[in-house]
Parts: C-alpha cells; sequence; structure tokens
C-alpha cells in the first residue's frame, strides 16, 4: 500500500497538501514549505527535494514527507496529508515507514514538532515518539524600532567554532544534545564579554522568513534586553527584506520570554518536540581468536579492541 512517489502522483500530491500538517516549524514558517514541489525534486534528482511516500487503498490515499540529508544522523518529519483523524488508516503506518526510511538513509533519530493539544501529538506518542523538548515561537512582523542598540555584538565567523560549542554544552540539557547537533557558528552572531562568549544568535533565511535560535547564558540575564535588540538590529534592513523574523525558545531558556514580549515580539504558540529513536549505539568489546600454534590450536577469543556498532 505504501512505496515511493512517482509520476502518477502529482494530482494526488497536489490535491491532498491543502489538508496536511507540517512537521517541521521551520519549514512552515520561514522556508514556505510546497509539498508538491519537494516530492518532484527528490523524484528527478535523488538528494534533494524531500523523499516522498504515497498510501493508496480503494478507499483512502495519503501521502508523507522526511527531510534528511544522507549520512545526517537528524532526520524530521516533514508533512503528511491529510492530518490525522481516527479514520485515516494510513497515517500510523506512513509514519512507520518514514522512520524506516530515515534509518535506511544513515539517521538515527526522527524529529517531529507538534501541537500538545493536537491529535497528531497523541498519534506520534502511539508510533513511539517521546518528548525530549519543548518549545514557543515568536514573530516580530513590524518595523524594527529605529533606537540605536545599546550592545555591540558581531557576525561569527568559523574562529568561534569551539566557543559557540562550548555555549552549547553548557547551556543545553543533555538529552537534546543527544538528538541534535550543535549549531553552525557561520550564520549567526555573537556576543562576548570579558573575553568569553555568552550570547550566539543563531540565524536561518527563508524565502518566506528568518528563522532565530538564540543560546544566551544565564549570567548574561542583565544585558539580555540589550542583546536582543541588537540582534533584531542586526536582522533589519536589506537581510529582513520585510519577511517577519520568528524566534524559537526552548524551555531550558524560559527566561527569554519576557524579554522578547518587551521587544515587542508576538507569540505564536508552544510545541512539544518529539522524537523516535531509531538506532541504539553499543559499544561491545570486539572478541579476536588467537593463531593457531604449531602443534595446537585454540579457539578462545581475547578482546583486542573496542568497536562502535548501531543496532536498529
Amino acid at each position: 500500500m505504501i512505496r515511493p512517489f512517482d509520476w502518477r502522483d502529482v494530482s494526488l500530491v497536489k490535491q491532498l497538501s491543502e489538508q496536511g500538517i507540517c512537521l517541521d516549524s521551520i519549514t512552515r514558517l520561514a522556508r514556505d514549505n510546497q509539498p508538491l514541489t519537494n516530492a518532484l525534486l527528490a523524484y528527478l534528482m535523488p538528494g534533494a527535494g524531500a523523499p516522498t511516500l504515497v498510501w493508496r487503498d480503494d478507499r483512502q490515499a495519503a501521502f508523507g514527507q522526511l527531510r534528511h540529508r544522507p549520512g545526517e544522523e537528524l532526520a524530521r518529519a516533514l508533512f503528511i496529508a491529510p492530518a490525522w483523524s481516527e479514520q485515516n488508516e494510513a497515517w500510523l503506518p506512513l509514519v512507520d515507514r518514514l522512520a524506516a526510511e530515515a534509518g535506511a538513509r544513515g539517521g538515527h533519530n526522527l524529529v517531529a514538532e507538534v501541537d500538545e493539544a493536537s491529535g497528531e501529538f497523541d498519534a506520534l506518542r502511539r508510533a513511539g515518539f517521546a518528548i525530549y523538548a519543548r518549545q514557543t515561537i515568536w514573530r516580530l512582523a513590524g518595523e524594527i524600532p529605529a533606537t540605536a542598540p545599546a550592545l555591540a555584538i558581531r557576525a561569527a565567523t568559523p574562529a568561534d567554532s569551539l566557543a559557540v560549542s562550548t555555549l552549547y554544552t553548557n547551556l543545553v540539557p543533555r538529552l537534546v544534545q543527544q538528538v541534535e547537533p550543535p549549531p553552525h557558528p557561520g550564520r549567526g552572531y555573537v556576543f562576548e564579554r570579558d573575553g568569553e562568549l555568552v550570547a550566539f544568535v543563531d540565524v536561518k533565511r527563508g524565502p518566506a522568513g528568518l528563522w532565530v535560535d538564540p543560546y544566551l547564558h544565564p549570567e548574561a540575564y542583565d544585558q539580555a534586553d540589550d542583546m536582543v535588540s541588537a540582534a533584531l538590529h542586526m536582522l533589519g534592513g536589506h537581510q529582513r527584506a520585510g519577511r517577519p523574523v520568528y524566534v524559537c525558545v526552548r524551555r531550558y531558556q524560559d527566561w527569554l520570554q519576557d524579554v522578547l514580549q518587551t521587544a515587542g515580539l508576538e507569540c505564536l504558540g508552544s510545541q512539544a518536540v518529539m522524537v523516535k529513536r531509531l538506532a541504539v549505539r553499543v559499544t561491545e568489546p570486539l572478541l579476536k581468536a588467537l593463531p593457531a600454534m604449531e602443534g595446537s590450536a585454540t579457539t578462545t577469543p581475547v578482546a583486542g579492541a573496542r568497536i562502535t556498532i548501531y543496532k536498529n
């Protein structure tokens, strides 16, 4: 019943796209998700677009999409249509097949972002997903205040990689670190105090908006208002080009909520960030047999090394 997308499914995907749900907030808000375009790209150019799986039977049709770069450990459930309902027999099988596809491509974790009050949340729990983080999304749609920022922040460079990684390690809970890699330092802004990097603002630019993931050390709380103001000013002008700015605040930085509200951002709502583990890292001794000796042989294994393997 479930198979990869091909040219016969163009009209189906086009028709059902309006009834679906996007499970990746940055794609939904900043990247202007286009399910049919993503499906066609993946079909015509493997490695591009979003791998798409289609369900068809005599009574129902549905499709699901995955975002994953081959070889990366993190994969995302991107889009499923129609949205969840008890009558939709395809939903849970599609989620399972998306997980299998992600695992076959080398993914270790499949992530989906949903409202905890939604039917999709309960369905994902039934499919083996668990909450590993919660987040609130804020939006700045209006103009950035003209007042000059009180602090100077600068664009991050590759030389900041170690400092950004250290900030990430000290700030982000271990459970989240096991799923999500550290941010890339070359696409955001940093703030240093007394020679130490205490804030990193990760920025992803899409055709429909700018997505911001802030990493601010609690010790810099007294300057949080000024840092947010300075970051918004850096995102103004030609970089923003009239697009809204979305700021994603994880629960472990909950103190930033008041700062963003004071800065004039609008709260769009909260989500559960859920993960399904596709592989388990197991470290085992590598057993190595002793070579045969003259006149006798041995079958006794000895531990010669340790090897890390992955068990699905």
